[in-house]
């Protein structure tokens, strides 16, 4: 999160994902953590009848599941040039060449 160089865009769907739990469970480190990305998003797509329709084509193409497909779709309509999950490599979703998938899986850590 702290390059420079990078533009950060998401899903109105992975607030969804991630925020109610960590606040409802008063997880104060991950809520924060959470609110520090989002504070850095320059641009959200919305949950709509167009992104669903989307999603539902390239769900549909790929065999990915339904939040999967919506989340890419809005990376794709908000014109990502990467898509960055904690899927692991070998789900569906890495099918999609429109786009390219990274997991956070498969980057290495920096040492301490």
């Amino acid at each position: 999160m702290e390059d420079e160089s990078r533009e950060f865009c998401t899903a109105q769907l992975v607030k969804l994902e991630l925020m109610p739990k960590p606040a409802f469970f008063k997880q104060k480190l991950e809520t924060e953590f959470y609110g520090t990305y989002f504070a850095q998003v320059k641009h959200e797509e919305p949950l709509t009848e167009d992104l669903a329709n989307e999603a539902m084509a390239l769900a549909s193409a790929h065999g990915i599941a339904a939040a999967d497909a919506l989340n890419l779709c809005a990376a794709l309509r908000l014109g990502a040039d990467e898509f960055i999950t904690s899927e692991k490599p070998g789900k569906p979703m890495f099918s999609v060449s429109r786009i390219r998938v990274i997991s956070l899986h498969s980057l290495k850590s920096p040492r301490v």
